[in-house]
């Protein structure tokens, strides 16, 4: 495809307002659209600078705190109906600052990639008249095939399914009224009104839809509009030259191969109790583990020869070396694990967790999951051994590997953004 020459000198700002999870694609993103000779900022929370600038490409803080917005909704008691008035209560007070960072961002750019946050976003787009690209890094556009991904039951039936979005999204457009409705107007633009279900569109324009999602692991819905693209999961396909430590390299290569077990950011509820659960029923199925501490401060956890706590350790490097994966259901952690062929134990804390637990588990690729809220030592247990015993899983989780390696999410997804552009 010919590419104008226009869209070799593109100023593209990337909007991501959540956790590690919702930067650290779009920074590999925005390295592919930078190295094709774009202009790229990435606008999310403060404590993302250094992840970004470190990575070569622009940054523009938001002005908020993603540890209160994710403490907000990822409570182990959050459900369905809870989860969009505690995103509500977690960013209403910064809301009209954080609307005008995303607003200020996004001024001299010729055009925007975002991520989901309702439609927001689209206001934005309409005031600089730029073109606007939606991504998801998980479903969001109505099916009968699964609920909206922060459905716990992930088994209600296709009549039900939709109905989830319709919830979803008219809530979703009810909160923005109280965000956007002053904004809009003193923006001359009129009133966008609730909808039960995502409105893509700014003007006369039609805004297209990127999901980041492999299609070898999630078949793509036979329901979804045309305009949605499946461009498979964003990995860095760069060589990984982490370098471990003495210890951790002598853990891993000492003894039987272990599991790991990490919760990414998470760091709600009692994350003392979850650590004890976890160490004894490791222990009582008699295997090594590695454990990833960053959900809080771990420093004085004493590793042995069979348990080893880690700090910040790219799963790239380290998934190849382990036999299988124990997590939150984040899609960044998922999709790690899949890629490298690892049967996955899924313990969801709230969000999108369940919608991957659930995907997971019917690939064949992990045990039923475990919601946070009813992890015993007995059922940890239980899950364990069957993790590690029961061979059909890493079977699976190899096969949907082998179509994930034909995928090259980031250079697919750059390539819909530039012809996307063109076609706007």
């Amino acid at each position: 495809m010919l590419i104008p020459e226009v869209l070799v000198r593109m100023r593209i700002t990337m909007l991501s307002v959540g956790s590690t999870g919702d930067v650290r694609p779009y920074v590999l993103l925005g390295q592919e659209l930078q190295a094709r000779g774009h202009r790229v900022t990435i606008s999310a929370f403060p404590r993302f600078e250094g992840m970004v600038t470190d990575a070569g490409l622009a940054f523009y803080p938001i002005r908020g705190s993603a540890e209160s917005m994710m403490a907000s909704i990822m409570e182990p008691d959050t459900s369905a109906f809870t989860y969009l008035p505690r995103l509500w209560k977690g960013v209403k007070d910064a809301a009209p600052q954080m609307l005008k960072d995303m607003t200020d961002s996004c001024k001299d750019a010729d055009a925007m990639v975002c991520n989901f946050f309702g439609s927001v976003f689209y206001s934005i787009s309409e005031k600089y008249n730029i073109p606007c690209i939606q991504t998801h890094l998980f479903p969001m556009d109505p099916t009968g095939e699964v609920p909206i991904s922060s459905v716990r039951n992930q088994h209600l039936g296709s009549l039900i399914n939709k109905g989830t979005y319709k919830v979803g999204y008219y809530t979703i457009g009810t909160l923005e009224k109280h965000i956007l409705g002053a904004w809009r107007q003193e923006n001359g633009l009129t009133e966008r009104k609730p909808a039960t279900w995502p409105v893509y569109r700014v003007g006369e324009h039609e805004i297209p839809v990127i999901c980041a999602i492999s299609p070898s692991f999630f078949p793509r819905p036979a329901d979804w509009d045309p305009r949605i693209h499946m461009s498979g999961f964003w990995f860095d396909e760069t060589p990984n030259d982490y370098q471990p430590s003495p210890d951790l390299r002598e853990f891993l290569e000492n003894g039987k191969k272990p599991i790991y077990i990490g919760f990414g950011s998470m760091n709600t509820g009692d994350m003392d109790k979850l650590l004890f659960i976890c160490l004894r029923s490791v222990h009582a199925a008699g295997l090594r583990a590695v454990f990833s501490t960053g959900w809080g401060d771990r420093t004085q956890l004493k590793s042995t020869n069979t348990v080893f706590f880690l700090g910040d350790v790219p799963h790239d490097w380290l998934f190849p070396r382990v036999s299988a994966v124990v997590h939150h259901g984040g899609a960044g952690t998922t999709a790690a694990g899949l890629r490298y062929g690892r049967p996955s134990l899924i313990i969801p804390f709230a969000g999108d967790q369940a919608f991957w637990a659930h995907q997971v588990y019917r690939s064949g690729s992990g045990p039923k999951p475990i919601p946070r809220d009813s992890l015993s030592i007995k059922k940890m247990t239980r899950a364990l051994l069957d993790l590690t015993e029961n061979t059909g899983y890493a079977e699976s989780a190899q096969h949907v590997s082998k179509g994930m390696a034909e995928e090259h999410g980031v250079r697919s997804a750059a390539d819909w953004i530039e012809k996307e552009v063109t076609r706007w």
